[in-house]
């Protein structure tokens, strides 16, 4: 029986005292986080993945990818959970920098979703951008203006939509007050 009880006691002894981690304020991410083991994760760092696409002839340039199960899991761990997530001293230890790599690290993930948002926002802002700078069509003719020449009017664009352009562009010059001053529609440009 009192085999038995050490045997407890000694179970007892082993178990961690509950409070503080360590003494002094904690930091809860080590200077190469996140990334840890090459052996388990591969190469860090830009291009030096498994693969290269510079070279059709030998492509494989590091380990394979292996996945957990295969690998065992990480026998050598580099991150300690309770320390790691831990917020008692973060504001005091982690600084800004760290911050705002781990806040990038956490969305690296989604990069190609936020390629596939942007970039059809970005050219549906460069054509808006292209069409603002240009000035507005006509949408409408005066009516003595259409019935001068008809026919330009209605079958010009078939017939010869450089001239007809040409026509709109003169038009356009001498509404909006810049007509003289456009060397393009001066003389016998475009025709």
């Amino acid at each position: 029986m009192s085999a038995l009880r050490r045997a407890a006691a000694r179970a007892l002894a082993t178990i961690p005292t509950r409070g503080a981690v360590t003494h002094g304020p904690i930091k809860p991410i080590g200077p190469n986080f996140p990334l840890t083991s090459e052996k388990t994760m591969g190469p860090h760092g830009f291009m030096r993945g498994s693969y290269t696409f510079f070279d059709l002839k030998n492509p494989i340039r590091g380990p394979l990818y292996r996945p957990p199960w295969v690998v065992g899991g990480i026998h050598n761990p580099t991150i300690d959970p309770i320390k790691h997530f831990s917020t008692q001293d973060r504001f005091q230890t982690v600084t800004f920098a760290e911050y705002v790599k781990c806040f990038f690290y956490a969305l690296w993930p989604a990069r190609a979703l936020f390629v596939c948002v942007t970039i059809p926002v970005l050219w549906v802002l460069l054509i808006t951008g292209i069409e603002h700078r240009r000035e507005p069509m006509e949408a409408f003719v005066d009516r003595e203006v259409y019935w001068r020449d008809p026919n330009s009017w209605l079958y010009g664009v078939y017939f010869d939509h450089h001239h007809f352009s040409h026509m709109l562009c003169h038009r356009r010059a001498h509404k909006w007050g810049y007509a003289g001053q456009d060397i393009t529609l001066e003389g016998g440009h475009h025709h």
